[in-house]
């Protein structure tokens, strides 16, 4: 039986759908130690971290998300989500706003991960992939482009980055994000150390995570034009509106940004006014309920749509049922592909808290969307037990 979560409530009350319970949460809080660490603009990280979020119910089911769970909301009013079905999954999206039961335009959302694992939930109950739920699915693989490049502690960056590049390179990976923001002139250097490296035919993007001012990013933008990059990723702070209405004007390359932001700021400050190129929402934030209300407006406003990723295998499985639902801008033959960011930074347990595998085909180098019910992936309890820092319930 398939149906679309939006006729929920009358659906339930029709006695069509089963009177499936939620009895409880439990927050798997991961962590585990690097065998080496790296780096960004910001910061260095030497250990992994990730939320897993468990819903159970009374009827034997568990669904799993990757992200935000809701927090001390939640803790303080279990009742948004215990006692109530699975298929109520939009209206608990929107009940765990801290603004909700308020008269406020712009409300925020917190807690992806717990709407991820509703929508597994609603998948398994209906023996349904959850990207079939999510409206139409348009495609069953989808493009990926790599995510690594991080700064590590080499002699010399550029070239430890050229020799990273050249590798992933070897292994038949076409496009590839890499991290600056290490001061303009490191910048410049080590991005022409990455496009020698790679040569003219593999796309590359950048990301500086918001390190720049944009007077700065102005003036790099332009230095950095002649690397023909696929796009500039968070040159300025996310809450510089204006700042990036100027990038996205001036700048050769499309500027992306949005990864830390809610679903309701991105619909009224990026996608709305149209004020970068391409939106990069982050289900652990958004969750499904959000990422599918992003989805048709970027369409609607011609607004290119490629999801932050950085995550478990769990995240990974989700945004993949979200970009199987999401419909592509154009229909040109040579459009831009929807992309999916695949992580190969070190992690100890990204992967293995699954027992699938998700990798590129090496046929065509795409990903298939997972194709059994719910997110389609299993999780393995022992894996979370292991790398499992601290527990929390809410019963």
């Amino acid at each position: 039986m398939k149906t679309d979560a939006l006729a929920e409530t009358s659906l339930i009350n029709a006695g069509a759908l089963p009177r499936i319970r939620i009895t409880g949460v439990k927050i798997h809080q991961l962590r585990a130690p690097l065998t080496r660490r790296f780096g960004w603009s910001l910061n260095w990280t030497d250990q992994r971290t990730a939320t897993l979020v468990e819903v159970t119910t009374d009827a034997g089911l568990t669904g799993w998300g990757d992200g935000n769970w809701g927090g001390e909301r939640l803790l303080q009013h279990p009742e948004l989500v215990i006692g109530r079905s699975p298929f109520e999954v939009e209206s608990i999206f929107d009940d765990l706003r801290p603004e909700a039961g308020h008269q406020t335009r712009v409300g925020e959302a917190s807690a992806g991960g717990l709407d991820v694992a509703l929508w597994d939930l609603c998948g398994k109950i209906l023996q349904t992939p959850v990207c079939d739920l999510l409206g139409r699915r348009y495609r069953s693989r989808v493009t990926p482009y790599l995510t690594a490049l991080y700064r590590q502690d080499w002699p010399d960056l550029a070239e430890g980055l050229a020799e990273e590049a050249r590798y992933w390179k070897s292994l038949g990976w076409r496009a590839m994000k890499m991290k600056i923001g290490y001061g303009p002139e490191t910048d410049v250097r080590v991005v022409r150390a990455v496009r020698e490296a790679i040569g003219s035919e593999i796309e590359l993007g950048v990301d500086s995570n918001c390190a720049y001012d944009v007077g700065t990013a102005l003036a790099l933008g332009r230095r950095l034009g002649e690397f023909n990059l696929m796009w500039w990723e968070e040159p300025i702070l996310a809450e510089d509106l204006t700042g990036y209405a100027r990038l996205a004007a001036a700048l050769p390359m499309p500027v992306a940004s949005g990864e830390t932001l809610t679903t309701d700021r991105l619909i009224v400050d990026y996608i709305q006014p149209r004020l970068v190129d391409i939106v990069q929402p982050d289900i652990e934030t958004v969750g499904l309920t959000g990422g599918r209300r992003l989805s048709y407006l970027c369409w609607l406003n011609h607004v290119r749509l490629i999801p932050h990723h950085w995550g478990t295998a769990v995240r990974a499985a989700s945004t993949l049922h979200w970009m199987a639902a999401t419909p592509a801008l154009t229909s040109g033959l040579h459009a831009p592909p929807i992309a999916f960011e695949f992580d190969q930074t070190e992690s100890p347990f990204r992967d293995a808290v699954i027992r699938q595998k998700m990798e590129p085909s090496p046929e065509d180098g795409l990903i298939a969307v997972p194709a059994g019910p719910g997110l389609g992936v299993d999780v393995e309890p022992l894996a979370v037990q292991e790398y499992r820092a601290r527990l929390i319930e809410v019963r």
